[in-house]
């Protein structure tokens, strides 16, 4: 059985690979009823991160278990998923478990985003689309095609040559359909932003279908943004589909920052805000703004500090 407190907790999940000085300012900013788990880039010296952010309320992924995580990989989805098994295994009933980044900021206040939670008990914020009916030759692309983004070498130039020609080779010899099959059940696959923010019910329901996960994880293991897939595909493939806040899946549009549940993200999934974005930021409804960064957006942020959220 979850315990359960009068005042429920968020439990916040934070992928981090670089500022410090940022993640830290995160975490303070939303230090208020909150535990933090956080996942620091195998490939990042963690001493840093270990000295500057000391919360008895955050947890970092053991050194032991941390993974070199890369872009596009499956090693996203996987440090995702040491986060999830830790929120798990606190035996807490929190309020709602939210996905975030170290690019990450709030923009609206901890009562704001408290209340907020409260109002939409009920509801995971998720959405997505479904890319096998889609039948879409860029989102095939990422999922029929195999890719090979969990692994690097000396250099970036060396590591690109050796995807590309890894590339090249197995896909001229195979391909994968656009669907999953698990012993007589077809999933179709769905596609959405990484960034979400769900309940406990649905974290227990993943972490509990070991067989789910490791057929999702052989079927991703070499698809592209397999972090925008992955998840959404159990939750649009479960019981719990029409428990967001579209009531399901959503029709075809082949932009993922289409599909932002809580964030401002820019189209190009690249930018990273700065103060002459902070109007914009203002008159959002959105919770968070991605991305930001100690060395481009301190600005905006004292602004965002200063207007937003006291």
């Amino acid at each position: 059985m979850l315990s359960k407190k009068k005042e429920q907790k968020i439990a916040y999940l934070i992928e981090a690979h670089n500022d410090v000085e940022n993640l830290k300012r995160l975490v303070e900013q939303l230090n208020f009823n909150a535990d933090f788990f956080i996942h620091i880039d195998k490939k990042t010296n963690i001493e840093p991160f270990l000295r500057e952010i000391n919360l008895s309320n955050l947890f970092f992924i053991d050194k032991g278990k941390r993974i070199k995580v890369f872009w596009g990989g499956i090693s996203q989805v996987r440090a995702i998923l040491l986060m999830m098994n830790e929120v798990i295994a606190k035996n807490y009933n929190y309020k709602k478990v939210v996905l975030l980044s170290g690019a990450d900021y709030p923009i609206k206040s901890n009562s704001y985003i408290h209340s907020f939670f409260d109002k939409y008990k009920y509801v995971n914020f998720i959405r997505g689309m479904n890319i096998t009916k889609a039948n879409h030759p860029k989102y095939n692309q990422c999922i029929c095609k195999y890719h090979f983004f969990n692994f690097s070498f000396i250099n970036k130039e060396i590591t690109r040559g050796v995807r590309k020609i890894l590339y090249i080779v197995v896909n001229y010899f195979f391909s994968k359909r656009n669907f999953i099959n698990i012993d007589k059940y077809t999933l179709d696959i769905f596609h959405g932003s990484s960034w979400w923010a769900l309940n406990m019910d649905f974290l227990i329901y993943v972490m509990e279908n070991k067989k789910l996960r490791r057929s999702m994880d052989a079927y991703f293991r070499y698809s592209l943004a397999s972090d925008e897939k992955f998840f959404h595909t159990i939750f649009f493939n479960s019981q719990y589909a029409n428990t967001n806040t579209e009531g399901g899946g959503e029709p075809f549009y082949p932009a993922t920052s289409k599909f932002a549940n809580l964030h401002i993200i820019d189209q190009s999934l690249q930018k990273y805000f700065t103060i002459e974005d902070f109007e914009y930021i203002r008159n959002s409804d959105k919770l968070f703004v991605r991305k930001v960064s100690t060395e481009k957006s301190t600005e905006l942020l004292n602004k965002i500090d200063e207007c937003l959220l006291r």
